[in-house]
């Protein structure tokens, strides 16, 4: 580990103070880029797959409503795979091809199966009274084009996702960030040949977010985790300890380790960050990142 006041010296602070205070004041208040909002990709996707169902279903918008039933057996009888849509139609995923839902009426679980394989009069019969149930036959009274009813669907849906997707997007800005500043480094995402966890049993096949190599040496100078907080809990204590190790092992291997860590939460937990700030090597945010390049000039 480098000493302090050497260690802050070398990042251009004069003390871990000085160091902490602008760390703090540079924080990002957010990591919401375009893509945050919604994966558009992913949205076309889920609905593109069902095109030919989506146009065999629009027809029951221009059924009288009290022959919509008697249609939609008819479409399924046919065309068993329109059953796959009804999912989709009421914003729920679904595992194993099936439905569970309790009926109160009768005082029991029912399960609605949608495995195309297995319909028959029986599961016809559930299908049908299900999507009346939950209003999808009413549905075509109010919509005229069921592909953009279901575009708002998978938008709404896709919000869902905004948890995971922000995390990639704090990898992303930090990736671009470091290839910018490190030309002349070799700079890996998720590498599989080097990852210290390969000592711990319990997270053998995980990787590091980034690993940067100089030259030609087989093993990296340094390894970045990056991490975005908005909401202060548990889970930053959980990683602040477990990097705390990792810095040690990457430390015997003459690695530096290094932290990219921000977001709002760390305001509300400074005493945690600044215990790793004093057992972890490196710690930057991502305005702070443009002195990585004085940590790997070693």
């Amino acid at each position: 580990m480098v000493k302090e006041p050497d260690k802050y010296k070398k990042l251009g602070f004069n003390s871990l103070d000085e160091y902490a205070n602008y760390f703090f004041s540079t924080l990002l208040p957010s990591n919401k880029t375009y893509e945050y909002f919604v994966d558009w990709e992913k949205v076309k996707e889920n609905i593109f797959r069902y095109l030919n169902e989506i146009s065999l279903l629009n027809t029951l918008s221009r059924v009288p409503s009290n022959q919509r039933k008697e249609r939609f057996i008819e479409i399924i009888k046919e065309y068993p795979r329109v059953v796959k849509v009804i999912p989709v139609l009421i914003a729920e995923r679904i595992k194993n091809s099936h439905i569970d839902i309790f009926d109160p009426d009768l005082e029991e679980l029912i399960r609605i199966d949608l495995d195309i394989n297995n319909i028959d009069e029986t599961s016809l019969q559930k299908i049908t009274e299900f999507v009346e149930k939950v209003g999808v036959l009413a549905l075509f009274s109010e919509i005229k084009d069921l592909y953009d009813y279901l575009m708002g669907v998978e938008v709404g849906i896709d919000t869902n996702a905004r948890k995971n997707r922000s995390g990639k997007i704090f990898e992303d800005m930090v990736e671009g960030k470091l290839r910018k500043i490190l030309r002349s480094y070799k700079i890996l995402r998720n590498d599989t040949n080097f990852s210290l966890y390969k000592q711990h049993t319990k997270f053998k096949t995980k990787t590091h977010d980034f690993t940067i190599y100089k030259d030609n040496l087989e093993r990296p100078i340094a390894i970045v985790e990056c991490s975005f907080y908005n909401i202060s809990g548990s889970k930053e204590i959980s990683i602040s300890e477990s990097y705390e190790e990792l810095s040690n092992l990457a430390r015997n291997l003459n690695i530096s380790f290094i932290w990219v860590t921000d977001g709002p939460a760390w305001i509300k937990m400074k005493g945690q960050i600044l215990h790793s700030i004093r057992n972890i090597d490196w710690i930057l945010n991502y305005k702070m990142l443009e002195l990585i390049k004085f940590i790997v000039e070693k």
